[in-house]
């Protein structure tokens, strides 16, 4: 028999040995929690619950309790749950709060990597914090006779529970509610409960997402006071029939009942209500069954979309034998039907474009406890950037998130709390085919759908996030199908497998998703993540969308991610910066550097460059130019729902950056998707020599929307109207030029300015009793390596071309033609680093006109891509006023210029740099006519060009934005040097965008190894002198 006993214990899997600990054993996700069921709050009557304040039946325990830490589960109290022992001197937490922004404990971030060496199920005995908290309450007298449920909204990792020295239970679970039938622990009056949280269980091999891995009671902890006989559950499904006119409502609900009281509660009443208007009433009686279902036709209903989310308002009642409320609830409730017909997914018939991002919980200060005004102004944000759907990414929020997503409207994909990517790194590889996770994948999948079920807004649920694939992922796929056969179910490593209903890939490539529309698929492309936006990224998403918009079959995605995961926090001398990775502090971990840092938002919701690229190809109303025609523009409406009946359109034109004439636009209210062509009714304007021409289109809202005002702009564009006339050269004038001959070059000038070429480049510039330079003008080939550079190993691969410009040899310089009025030096030079000749040109003017001729040839040989095809110079620091005539005013680049129009902008020179977390690449400004950097005093200098060029400011030395591993470098910290750097580039490369661990711009963005020309003028400016003027001046 013994033998036997141990021939069976060796077949068992390792997981199911040795399973002494709760939190070691993913076979039991949790122990005496009431089963999961939708998220409401019960009340006395209809009027109170519709009301919605504070409900006598809950008792919240938010606030401070007593606390103590200790450093492993050996280590934490025994007994402290008694009430007997003495917590008095114990330290105190908030409740809810992580334990780190309380001071208890260390952050960690890891992207894919556990905060721990994985051995699954188990986790670290040492290095595995427990905290023990304790708090008394008073319970109401009013709640005699009750049942009473504690519920306990998140606790990460793991939680054990007592109420009054008495053991309750436990659970795992991190972002969903563990809730507690504590009826038979109470006492009338005072009473305590007690908590034990664990940093890390079994569970934390579920929850390996990209995020800050922390603890603590992340979500409120409250205590709700039910009837005897009362609602458990209830599934409403509010669909829409007959052509998508009509509602149907099918209302399930589950009764909670105790035999001894069913004789007193006698029905339920069930009324829907449309603002304050009821629009039905139904009574259902209450018989033996526990469940009761009911369904009512509503002709002519109001849908809901995410661009009109109309709700009503459903009641659920109980009453007694004459009538009275004894409990009430209520739920919003939007009409809409989601499916999947002809490959598409359609809502209420009708195909729509995801234009998402992925959001994680995060905020500034408090790390993952959010509250209501930062959920509001999250979505606020989103609708004044244009986005309609949100991604859970990767866990089920706060349950106020989808109650505000359902009444401003966005889409929501509601994803389980299952990533295990850390897998990848163990011989195991996953957990997702490992019979012994199945109660655990199941168990998390079974509380989100369970909680959510109700809410209009998610039209889809996840089943989790980069996991793999396999058998535990089928399982949750069925269940999930069969408990809500109202909406479809993704889960993007499923793939082309039947168990996912949408193709919902990550990063995939323009040249891929060509591919993929190239034959009739039957299930929806919606790329769950692209569009990866770490620092200064966001590059190639006009590109995207192009094709997005071109093939109804490629239905958008979701862009990663919506805001960094940062901290606000001040450097050592007081600035604020972005913290990051290690600057948190790490303990027993890696720290992904500024991998949390990869929102197209800082953390405080303020914009990076890329969130306007974002507006842009979101815009729901798109404009484009008719043909060669100036004044006839075609507009396309891009809503899926919404016809142009609120969007008030204007015109302005400008001509050089100055007003000449502005109007209305009118139009036809166009049905979604429609398209139309206007003409507008431009004045006669006669081309002035050198002026360039742009028309602005604007569309504003005529009334408010939802959250948005009357006149907020939606969506705008530009075109250049072919207008140009050319300017006639004129002869210079200008006192005679003297040249000077110095050791190793010449000083030209008259008594008006000097200029100083010396071995071969323009060393200084003085005019108007200033002299201008602090560094020569020279080959600049280098970038400070953004996010996507690092990893695409950019810096590594391109690293020839940092010090190339810096590691010339003079070949030869002479004059080679001189007069009284212009001065031409020839100067050629050697490259050795990239074996190539560099050649420039100067032609200095009478009147202080440089112009700088550049010619790049390349030598017979292979090199890498060059980051920059530039020069650059360092500036008296007076000179910090920039104006320019190009694109702006935020960054931008030739890969992420869309939403930057072409204007005359002014900005103080530290303005064009953006403190992007981690300093990097920055102050960029793309298709440049003109650029002038001014003193105070109105002196300064500018450069012009008759081809587009692109030119940045800094106002420190750009080379401390390099990259540097072995220290957090912040863009916050980039404080001003007594110095202006002057980039004037060819060209810069683009930045990319599909992700950051690999991909590179794409290939009309890169500059490779070839012959390079291009040519700019430097001019001085005197006080008083209009740099739009002086642009337009050219010598003979």
């Amino acid at each position: 028999m013994m033998k036997t006993v141990l021939l069976a214990l060796m077949c068992l899997p390792a997981t199911l040995l040795a399973q002494s600990n709760d939190w070691e054993n993913p076979q039991k996700p949790s122990e005496h929690t009431l089963f999961p069921h939708a998220h409401f709050i019960p009340f006395p009557d209809a009027a109170s619950a519709i009301k919605g304040d504070s409900s006598p039946f809950t008792l919240s325990l938010d606030g401070i309790w007593k606390f103590h830490l200790a450093a492993n589960p050996a280590a934490r109290p025994q007994g402290f749950e008694q009430p007997a022992y003495d917590v008095t001197n114990w330290k105190t937490v908030r409740v809810p709060a992580n334990w780190q922004t309380e001071g208890y404990a260390p952050y960690i971030f890891t992207d894919v990597e556990y905060p721990f060496t994985p051995n699954p199920p188990f986790v670290p005995k040492e290095e595995n914090p427990v905290g023990s908290y304790r708090r008394s309450f008073q319970l109401p007298a009013t709640w005699k006779g009750k049942q009473t449920i504690l519920h306990i909204g998140a606790a990460n990792a793991f939680v054990y529970v007592w109420v009054n020295g008495k053991y309750a239970g436990f659970s795992k679970d991190s972002k969903t509610p563990a809730e507690f039938d504590v009826t038979p622990l109470l006492q009338p009056g005072n009473n305590s409960v007690s908590l034990q949280v664990f940093r890390f269980s079994d569970g934390s091999y579920l929850e390996g997402q990209d995020m800050w891995k922390l603890s603590g009671i992340e979500r409120s902890v409250y205590l709700v006071a039910r009837a005897p006989l009362s609602i458990y559950d209830f599934f409403a499904k509010p669909l829409l029939v007959n052509n998508y006119k009509d509602g149907s409502l099918q209302l399930d609900m589950a009764l909670n009942k105790i035999p001894a009281v069913t004789d007193k509660v006698k029905r339920i009443r069930v009324t829907l209500q449309d603002n304050g208007t009821t629009v039905f009433t139904k009574v259902l009686p209450i018989g033996r069954d526990s469940m009761l279902h009911m369904q009512q036709l509503l002709p002519g209903v109001k849908s809901w979309t995410a661009e009109q989310p109309n709700l009503y308002q459903l009641v659920i009642t109980l009453e007694d034998k004459q009538g009275r409320p004894v409990e009430s609830i209520t739920h919003a409730i939007g009409f809409r039907t989601v499916e999947i017909k002809r490959g598409l997914l359609m809502i209420n018939g009708q195909p729509i474009t995801i234009k998402g991002v992925n959001r994680h919980e995060h905020d500034m200060h408090t790390a993952k406890v959010v509250n209501r005004e930062g959920m509001l102004k999250d979505i606020l944000t989103m609708k004044q950037y244009n986005i309609n759907a949100v991604r859970a990414s990767h866990y089920p929020n706060r349950e106020e998130w989808y109650a505000l997503c359902d009444q401003y409207g966005l889409y929501v994909v509601d994803e389980a709390n299952i990533e295990c990517d850390g897998m990848s790194m163990h011989p195991l590889k996953t957990l997702s085919d490992k019979p012994e996770w199945q109660a655990a994948y199941l168990d998390r999948t079974r509380r989100m759908v369970e909680r959510d079920k109700n809410h209009c807004s998610i039209i889809t649920w996840s089943l989790g996030n980069e996991s793999e694939f396999g058998d535990n992922f089928i399982n949750t796929y069925k269940w999930t199908k069969q408990r809500d056969n109202t909406r479809p179910v993704q889960y993007e490593p499923a793939r082309n497998t039947p168990w996912t209903d949408i193709v919902a890939p990550m990063y995939k490539s323009i040249a891929w998703m060509q591919e993929y529309v190239k034959e009739y698929r039957d299930r929806p492309l919606v790329q769950c993540e692209y569009a990866h936006m770490m620092g200064n990224s966001g590059g190639n998403l006009r590109d995207d969308w192009d094709l997005i918009n071109k093939y109804d079959q490629l239905q958008g995605g979701f862009i990663w991610d919506f805001s960094d995961q940062t901290f606000l926090q001040r450097d050592s001398l007081g600035r604020a910066i972005w913290a990051y990775g290690a600057d948190m502090g790490t303990v027993g971990a890696t720290s992904d550097t500024s991998f949390c840092a990869d929102g197209m938002l800082a953390a405080d919701r303020t914009p990076h460059p890329q969130a306007f690229e974002v507006k842009k190809v979101y815009q729901p109303v798109q404009f484009a130019t008719v043909g060669l025609s100036a004044d006839l523009v075609q507009i396309t409406n891009r809503y899926d729902f919404n016809q142009l009946e609120n969007i008030h359109l204007t015109w302005v034109l400008k001509g050089d950056g100055k007003v000449l004439a502005s109007a209305d636009l009118p139009h036809r209210p166009l049905l979604p998707h429609q398209q139309d062509t206007l003409r507008i009714a431009l004045p006669v304007v006669k081309p002035q020599p050198g002026v360039r021409y742009f028309l602005h289109l604007k569309a504003t809202l005529k009334k408010a929307d939802g959250m948005l005002p009357a006149g907020f702009t939606l969506a705008t564009d530009q075109f250049e109207l072919p207008w140009y006339a050319p300017v006639k050269k004129q002869a210079v004038i200008g006192t005679a030029l003297q040249v000077k001959q110095l050791d190793g070059g010449w000083e030209i000038g008259n008594p008006a300015f000097t200029a100083t070429i010396k071995n071969g480049w323009l060393e200084q510039f003085a005019a108007n009793g200033t002299a201008y330079m602090q560094k020569a003008l020279k080959p600049h080939f280098w970038r400070a390596a953004t996010d996507n550079d690092i990893g695409n190993s950019q810096q590594m691969r391109c690293a020839v071309w940092q010090h190339a410009g810096d590691s010339t040899r003079l070949l030869s310089a002479s004059i080679v033609r001189q007069d009284k009025q212009q001065v031409q030096i020839r100067a050629k030079h050697a490259l050795p680093l990239v074996a190539a000749i560099y050649e420039v040109d100067y032609t200095i003017f009478a009147n202080g006109d440089v112009n700088v001729k550049v010619n790049f040839q390349p030598g017979d040989t292979t090199m890498p891509e060059l980051p920059r095809m530039g020069m650059r110079m360092v500036l008296n620091p007076a000179l910090d006023r920039v104006t320019w005539l190009g694109r702006g005013p935020f960054d931008n680049y030739q890969d992420r210029k869309y939403a930057a129009d072409v204007d005359v902008y002014t900005l103080p020179a530290d303005s064009l740099f953006h403190p992007y977390p981690r300093a990097q690449e920055s102050g960029y400004r793309s298709d440049v006519h003109w650029m002038a950097l001014r003193s105070a005093s109105g002196n300064g200098w500018m450069a012009r060009t008759d081809s587009l060029l692109n030119m940045g400011v800094l106002h420190f030395d750009m080379d401390r934005l390099n990259f540097n591993r072995k220290h957090n470098v912040h863009g916050g910290s980039m404080n001003n040097d007594p110095l202006i750097w002057w980039n004037i580039d060819f060209q810069q490369a683009g930045l990319g965008g599909d992700n950051s661990w690999g991909a590179k711009p794409h290939a009309p963005y890169t500059l490779v190894y070839k012959p390079y020309q291009y040519q700019f003028t430097l001019r001085p400016l005197g006080a008083g002198e209009e740099p739009t003027e002086k642009a337009k001046e050219r010598y003979e």
